[in-house]
């Protein structure tokens, strides 16, 4: 593909209604290092006649190397709506978030898309800002977005939203960001474990292929609606998917037993509240709680599955990344076991 020599970016912001500006449960959190716990974003480019010397994922844009980037790859076009989110171990404040644009080494910069409008949400707990910002081409070095008031986030979500045309290629690429406080930069912690995971994802997805990917996806739900995952880390998690002709809808947070262990203990999920009647064929009860509210939509990406929910009236794209072996499902780095349908027994808990 390419490369450039990364060119900063002036803002000019454009706030949007009171709604999206935030809703009042601002806290402050610490400003001494923001550790990360993920970077997701909703597609990633791959390229395999580079045989993975060049890597495109989103953990580049936390590596403070300018000679790194992030590019998005949506299928011809130039990756408007694609996202990329940051989430922390914790909440962290900040009152500056700065930026280095584009694929940011020799002439590539100029070559490849460069964001023009980005939409930046922020969210932690049930305090969120959300603004539009556009940005300026063809500046060298960090470019500065300064708040009046420190802010605070666990996630931090970039949208595109419009793009500076690249002269050659149509991909849209970010090669960096970083948190500060009173000028003082925040480092990140954990960023070149992620790097080394993701680095190894990239060349996953680069030797599948998405149709590869889809089918082995869609094949583990053995003909049936509904997926149920099984924690093989013995902490008894669980989560379903379930699919809706295109459509898949995300219920995780679950709890997942084996009817041996619900015998040991009585059938007791919690303790107001004991499993009944579960049919001799099920080998699993998986339990979720109660809720009015509809589950996340998904749709498959390469190599990701991308979720769609409501954060504090917002709506917000991440990505799960999916790795798949037999049947097990690496979700998000975590091993599940796939279950069938016919050995689930599903119960939902009312709150107490």
């Amino acid at each position: 593909m390419r490369r450039s020599f990364c060119m900063a970016l002036v803002l000019c912001c454009s706030v949007l209604s009171p709604a999206q500006e935030g809703d009042g449960n601002w806290f402050m959190a610490q400003t001494k290092q923001a550790t990360v716990k993920s970077v997701i974003a909703t597609s990633e480019l791959v390229e395999a006649q580079f045989d993975g010397k060049y890597l495109y994922p989103p953990i580049n844009i936390l590596d403070g190397d300018f000679q790194t980037t992030w590019c998005e790859a949506e299928e011809d076009g130039p990756g408007m709506g694609e996202s990329i989110t940051v989430e922390f171990a914790e909440a962290v404040s900040f009152d500056e978030i700065q930026i280095v644009n584009g694929f940011a080494t020799k002439d590539y910069y100029l070559k490849n898309n460069r964001v023009k409008k980005l939409l930046l949400t922020q969210v932690a707990g049930q305090h969120f800002q959300q603004k539009e910002y556009t940005l300026r081409d063809k500046k060298d070095g960090w470019q500065s977005i300064s708040f009046d008031l420190p802010q605070t986030a666990q996630t931090i979500t970039l949208k595109i939203l419009d793009i500076y045309s690249g002269s050659k290629y149509d991909d849209t690429c970010l090669a960096d960001i970083r948190l500060l406080y009173k000028g003082k930069v925040i480092p990140f912690a954990g960023v070149q474990t992620l790097k080394a995971i993701q680095e190894e994802n990239s060349r996953m997805l680069m030797k599948d292929g998405s149709q590869n990917f889809r089918q082995q996806f869609m094949s583990l739900f053995y003909g049936n609606d509904t997926m149920y995952l099984i924690s093989q880390r013995g902490t008894g998690t669980g989560i379903m998917v379930e699919k809706e002709g295109e459509t898949l809808r995300i219920t995780e947070g679950g709890s997942a037993y084996t009817v041996d262990e619900l015998r040991r203990n009585n059938y007791k999920i919690v303790d107001y509240y004991t499993i009944t009647d579960i049919p001799d064929t099920a080998k699993y009860v998986f339990a979720f709680g109660w809720s009015y509210r509809r589950p996340p939509q998904g749709t498959l990406g390469v190599g990701r599955l991308l979720k769609t929910e409501f954060i504090s009236y917002v709506e917000t794209t991440t990505a799960i990344i999916i790795k798949i072996e037999g049947n097990t499902i690496w979700w998000n780095g975590e091993p599940y076991t796939v279950v069938t349908e016919k050995e689930v027994y599903l119960e939902f808990i009312p709150s107490k």
